[in-house]
Parts: C-alpha cells; structure tokens; sequence
C-alpha cells in the first residue's frame, strides 16, 4: 500500500508536467461551469474556456475546437472533480485512474486470451500497452477512452462469469464515444438478445434510468442544446477518417477506395455477427476484437488516441501466434509486437515534421490495418477450440 501510495503521488506531480489535456478539460469546465457559475455546459463558452486553458488563445485552423458533446448522464461522473478549482490538478489526478485504467486494460486482455503467458511476454505487453504512441496521445489529451477500454474488456470478462446487473451498469456508463464502440456495444447487445440475458438489460435499463432522472432534474432542458453540440461538433474540421486519409494518400482514387473498404468491413462485420451472436464463445471473442479494429475504419471521425483501445484484440493476436506454431511462435509474437510499438513512433519521429499531413494519416491508418490482418490470419485458430491432443500439452515458458 506505502509502494501503491508513493508510485501514485509520483505520478501525479509528474501528470503536472504534461501539456494538452484537452478532452479532460473540456469536461472539467463543463461540470464546474454548471455547478459554481450556473453556465449551460453545451454554450459558447465552454470551448472558449477550455481553448483559452490548451492553447493560451482561441483555436485556430485545424486545432481542436473542445465542443462538449457528452451526454449530461455521462458528464455526471465528472462532477467531483468539478470541486477542486484548480484544473490543473484535477487533470493530474484524472489522468492518474487513466494511467491506472490502461494498466488494467493491459491485464484483462491478457486474462481474455485464457492463455498462462510468459511472464517476460507479460512483462513486455504491459509495457507495449503503456508506451505506444496512441496511449500515449491518450495520456497527453487526458482521454476517457482508456476508462472505456477498460470497461469493454470487463465487460467481456463479466460476460463469461454470468455477472449480469454489473455488466449492464459498466454498458450504461460506456454509451458515448460512439466512433469508438458502437460495433462492439451492438455485437454485445445482438449476443445478450439471442441469449435472453435479461438481467444485463435491466441493470442497463436501471443504472441508466438512474443517470438520466438525476440530469433531468438538475438541468430539464439539456436534451436539445446537446443535440446543437452534437451538430456543432460534426461540422468540425478536426479528426481523421478514412476518406480524408485516401483522399491524401492517393487523390485521384481515395473516395472510391474509402467506399470499398467500407463496403467491405460493412459486409465482413455482418457476417461475423451472424455467426458470433449464436456461436461458440471463441467465435464471440474474436468478432468482438474485429468490431473494435473495424471501428476507425468506418468512415466516421475519430482521433488518434482511440485507437489505445486496439489493445484488447492484439493481446489475442499476440497470444494465438506464440502458442500456434512450435518452432517460431514465440519469437514472431515478439517481433510483431515490437513493430506495432516502434513504427508508429519512428514515422511520429521521422516523418511528421517533413510530411505533416499524410505521415499523420499513415500513422492512423497503420494500427487498425496491423489489427485486421492479424485477426484474420489467426481466425482460424482464435475461433476453434483445441483439436489434437498435442495443442493441449502446455509449452514450457519461454
């Protein structure tokens, strides 16, 4: 506990020292300018105050205009840091449950893969979970999406321990950031329906209805101006999307591309939910890591840091690959590993200052393409249970 205690103040004087924490902020302004000064949390002024707060002035061109546009029932959760009125702390505490929100994210994909890793493999998977670039972006940006990468593997873990209310409250508490889990929330949702799970709904429906009556009875009218906020926030030109991306990369084709590749995860994602909503938990597990790879690549706008939460399907990937093949199982998983830690980082060192844009949408682009391919090139290990008594025997730890 002393070590716990000491690690954690260390890191909070240390989240003191980092910029941005934009996505923190906008939050924190939000709740406290509700609460002290009576602002309406979707105005003007909220983003005026948080880019006041990130970049010492009004954003300009291609900076992130911070347009609250979370629901008041998910904005409820940030009210007790609403209390302490210097932001800057609040941030560094916040940003500490993230920091220890990513290392649960860590661990619980390993304890999904069922598998008794190494514990070097383990050892170095935390760090590749801690340290790549998009974790990183999420830590600088303060990002919730490291809390809801945490809850999306607990909710497949739950899932598998019949603990139903519980999983309905964390699948109350996770229905934002649509970008970013909308495929993976519906395949949750198909695979509960098919299986007549009803006591995950009404722990949904409860803790739901909970948040919602407590929003509506300190702020009644909050459903439109959210709704503005919503509007006003999809006009922004901040983000990548596939579409964009093509269109820098090849711009005489990049519309047409971006529409064959969505077409095709469209109908990919379709057929894997067919099967996955009454099949084998493996084939659950596996379609439920696709779905969170897909997501980016949909066509809707997303940020870079999103992309932390593709931590969940490679922690399978990792893990099918260096228990499938005998010889060099091992040393490909580590290999793998390393080259989804490092090249992120080397185009981010290298080539950002000299190629701006596209090395930027190179970098988006890179991690969920790593993620597809690699899930499709174990499908049809991930998905089959064990069949010859030799891939039961357990391999000594490497």
């Amino acid at each position: 506990m002393i070590l716990f205690l000491a690690i954690s103040t260390g890191l909070v004087y240390f989240n003191l020292t980092l910029k941005g924490g934009g996505d923190f902020y906008v939050h924190w302004v939000a709740s406290r300018g509700f609460i002290v000064d009576r602002i309406d949390p979707y105005s003007g002024r909220v983003p005026a105050l948080v880019q006041q707060l990130v970049y010492d002035g009004a954003a300009k061109a291609g900076d992130e205009p911070y347009i609250l546009d979370t629901p008041l029932q998910i904005l409820l959760l940030y009210f007790p840091f609403s209390l302490l009125s210097d932001p800057q702390i609040a941030r560094a505490i916040y940003t500490l449950i993230l920091e220890l929100a990513l290392l649960g994210l860590a661990v619980q994909s390993l304890r999904l893969t069922d598998w008794e890793m190494p514990p070097v493999f383990a050892v170095l998977f935390v760090v590749f979970a801690g340290f790549n670039f998009y974790s990183y972006q999420a830590i600088l940006e303060a990002s919730p999406v490291l809390l809801l990468g945490f809850i999306y593997a607990e909710i497949l873990l739950l899932l598998r321990t019949d603990m139903d209310e519980l999983t309905g409250a964390l699948l109350a508490v996770s229905v934002y950031f649509w970008e970013v889990g909308t495929p993976f929330l519906f395949l949750v949702c198909l695979r509960l329906y098919y299986e007549k799970r009803t006591r995950v709904f009404s722990g949904f429906f409860m803790s739901g209805a909970v948040l919602l009556i407590i929003s509506f009875l300190g702020y009644p009218g909050w459903i439109l101006p959210f709704l503005r906020a919503v509007a006003n926030n999809l006009r922004a030109d901040f983000g990548f999307n596939v579409f964009v991306a093509f269109a820098r990369l090849w711009p005489s084709h990049g519309n047409t591309a971006a529409w064959v590749l969505i077409v095709t995860l469209v109908i990919a994602l379709g057929y894997e939910w067919n099967l996955a909503r009454s099949g084998e938990p493996r084939r659950f597990y596996w379609a439920a890591c696709l779905s969170l790879a897909a997501a980016p690549l949909l066509g809707f706008r997303t940020e870079m840091e999103h992309l932390a939460v593709l931590v969940i399907p490679l922690a399978l990937v990792f893990a099918i690959i260096y228990q499938r093949w005998q010889r060099f199982g091992a040393g490909l998983a580590y290999l793998l590993l390393l080259i989804a830690l490092f090249v992120p980082w080397a185009i981010y060192s290298f080539a950002f200052n000299r190629f701006g844009a596209i090395a930027q949408e190179i970098t988006f682009l890179f991690l969920p393409f790593f993620t597809i391919i690699s899930l499709y090139w174990i499908r049809w290990w991930a998905i089959r249970p064990p069949r010859i008594w030799t891939d039961l025997v357990p391999r000594p730890n490497l």
